[in-house]
């Protein structure tokens, strides 16, 4: 999303009572029946801007929620979604044509195959940094089975299958023994099989919004990760086997069912460790006597879930 979207999600979640800062750390705060409470005044307030980013904006909400998506909207906003409506908007460098194009195409079939209380995400395009990356890109089932029929695993980097409805990673993933970064946000898994020791250059793990209940325990073998996201899981308990993520700096468990951290967490050197919303009760010794995370690892950071 771009800056104008995010100026639209604080508006409306102002007139609902709502608190940015709150939702980013737990969406449940935005529910189903609070979108559709102020879901007419929402499109009223949209249809007086003019502003087509406000519909987007709005249609992404409900896509998150499972809300209903009215007519009127849907048709201005699948207008909006047209590549040559929105090329006339801005000027655009060859590689965020790229990107925005799938991010359109995306967002545009989503849309048209929507049903209400059936919630959906888009897909996450923000972390491809270079234009010298994105010819190494590959995005989509459609895309992965493609490329495995043509046996071009060596050629990928970077594979995005975020919102892709899975309920296990497919094999074909684990082939691609080149990707520096693996996106599975948005999906039905419940855990990775051991084939993910296959990735041994993978430097960021992205698995936020899934039903993942335990990791695999040869995860500690990845030593080349840099960054995990396991935010908005039902992760109950960690591998021992982490402690060995020489390499790891950035890891977020948000919004899972951690009740402790194991002890070999304390040879880790991470300088970002999100753990807000788990029922732990106490912070582990090592952590508390850490003058380095000092900061990082403040009793606000544990907060139970309710």
């Amino acid at each position: 999303m771009m800056e104008e979207h995010y100026y639209w999600i604080e508006m409306f979640f102002e007139r609902c009572g709502i608190v940015l800062s709150e939702y980013q750390n737990d969406r449940n705060v935005l529910s189903k029946v609070v979108l559709e409470e102020h879901l007419d005044d929402f499109i009223k307030h949209a249809n007086k801007s003019g502003d087509l980013s406000a519909h987007q904006t709005l249609a992404v909400l409900i896509l998150q929620v499972g809300a209903k998506l009215p007519y009127d909207l849907k048709e201005k906003v699948l207008e909006s979604l047209e590549w040559e409506n929105d090329n006339k908007r801005y000027s655009w460098s060859p590689y965020v044509i790229n990107v925005r194009k799938v991010y359109l195409e995306d967002f545009k079939q989503k849309i048209i195959s929507y049903k209400n209380n059936n919630a959906s995400f888009l897909i996450n395009l923000r972390r491809i940094h270079d234009d010298k990356e994105l010819e190494k890109v590959l995005i989509g089932l459609e895309q992965l089975n493609s490329f495995s029929k043509l046996r071009s695993f060596e050629k990928i980097n970077y594979l995005n299958l975020d919102s892709c409805k899975l309920n296990e990673v497919p094999e074909e993933v684990f082939k691609f023994s080149n990707l520096s970064a693996l996106s599975l946000d948005n999906n039905y898994l419940t855990t990775l099989p051991d084939s993910i020791i296959n990735l041994h250059g993978l430097k960021k793990l992205y698995l936020s919004n899934n039903k993942i209940k335990i990791l695999p325990s040869n995860i500690g073998g990845l030593t080349s990760l840099e960054s995990i996201y396991l935010s908005y899981n039902q992760i109950e308990s960690l591998p021992s086997s982490l402690g060995n993520l020489k390499n790891l700096r950035s890891l977020y468990l948000n919004n899972n069912n951690l009740k402790s951290i194991p002890s070999t967490f304390k040879t880790l050197k991470l300088s970002i460790f999100k753990l807000r919303n788990n029922p732990i009760k106490d912070i582990p010794i090592f952590l508390k006597e850490s003058s380095k995370y000092k900061k990082v690892f403040s009793t606000k950071a544990f907060l139970s879930k309710k």
